[in-house]
């Protein structure tokens, strides 16, 4: 009877029921980027973003992000493990990722662009950087482009999109997940754990040896633990008595070198938790997906509400914010991702060969 219940507990009975919360956890980590960025781009008012105001050495956007990582490490491995085909889930995670991104990008440098520059719309369009700011970014590497010419201007952080320099480093995650899937990484469970420990503890140790920035390979960690969770899901258990006992020593360690890493252990931990602990919310299954939109249009969201309402304060800004980069992102889900998705099971029809001898 123990080792029954014991096993209803893991990460794969819970996977196995097609019960869980993940879709509302994305939800509340978008809205927490925005909440973050508020504190940012809005007037100061002497507040300050909850957990740098209690001590802590990170910002909500900073966790929500780390969550968005654990949450796709944990994701994007499966989906390698179940297709099995690289092709294949390769084209499933630029469907995902770059529609609504290009879209952003073209509306952002065209359409809002236009709108809030400084500049005569004449000059604008023809200025190079506008082009090149969808360009350029769309090439996913580590120099983006964030401004256009004349826009914001008068905000405190003229930067057009600043969420997106985190989609860059999802797409090398996607990559890490690719090179482990064809080398046989994922299918070997302890090969497998064994490289990813080594990979990070090099990362540590030396970084110049590993192709990414520094904040680039802290996304990379927690990415990783999705990925091990991914690979031990059979054994790793969702319970509330080690939750409870993770928070408990992250705050008995705040002010100690090995917060950081318990912290990281304690949010990987509570985003399977969440997902598959706490009550699941299953009619926001039939309202789609708006994380990656809401994601991806807070931070222009916030600035224009800036430029024409300067006097807003943060919280202020974060609740209108919130409400209109919602709905652009359910917008955003209906209206392209997910049709953008159907195209993962479409195959080009080809040609009937001509017969030429039939046989009698």
């Amino acid at each position: 009877m123990g080792a029954s219940s014991a096993s209803e507990t893991t990460i794969a009975a819970h996977m196995a029921r097609r019960r869980d919360n993940f879709l509302l956890l994305r939800i509340v980590a978008a809205l927490a980027v925005i909440y973050g960025h508020s504190f940012v781009l809005a007037k100061a008012d002497g507040s300050n973003d909850i957990f740098l105001r209690n001590g802590w050495p990170m910002y909500s956007g900073d966790i929500a992000v780390s969550m968005f990582f654990v949450i796709s490490g944990f994701m994007v491995s499966g989906s390698y493990l179940a297709r099995a085909d690289l092709v294949e889930v390769a084209k499933a995670r630029l469907l995902r990722i770059v529609p609504a991104f290009a879209l952003v990008l073209v509306l952002c440098a065209y359409v809002l662009g236009p709108l809030m520059t400084t500049l005569h719309a004449g000059d604008y369009l023809r200025d190079p950087s506008v082009l090149a700011y969808v360009t350029k970014n769309l090439h996913f590497s580590s120099d983006m482009a964030w401004h256009l010419p004349g826009v914001f201007k008068e905000s405190t952080r003229d930067v057009v999109n600043g969420s997106i320099w985190t989609l860059p480093a999802e797409m090398r995650m996607y990559v890490l997940v690719a090179a482990f899937g064809v080398l046989g990484l994922l299918s070997t469970r302890w090969l497998g754990t064994a490289v990813l420990a080594g990979v990070l503890w090099l990362g540590v140790v030396s970084p110049e040896y590993i192709p990414l920035h520094q904040d680039w390979f802290r996304l990379a960690g927690f990415f990783a633990l999705g990925v091990l969770v991914q690979l031990h899901k059979d054994r790793l258990h969702a319970r509330h008595a080690v939750m409870l006992v993770l928070v408990l020593l992250v705050y008995l360690s705040m002010r100690t070198k090995s917060m950081p890493w318990l912290f990281a252990l304690c949010l990987a931990y509570f985003c399977f938790w969440f997902a598959y602990c706490t009550p699941t919310w299953r009619a926001l299954d039939r309202w789609g997906d708006p994380s990656y939109g809401i994601y991806l249009w807070g931070w222009p969201v916030q600035q224009v509400l800036m430029a024409n309402m300067p006097g807003l304060s943060p919280w202020n800004n974060f609740l209108a914010a919130a409400v209109v980069a919602t709905l652009l992102g359910y917008l955003s889900w209906w209206c392209l991702e997910r049709p953008a998705l159907k195209l993962k099971n479409w195959r080009p029809r080809l040609p009937a060969r001509p017969v030429f001898f039939r046989s009698r």
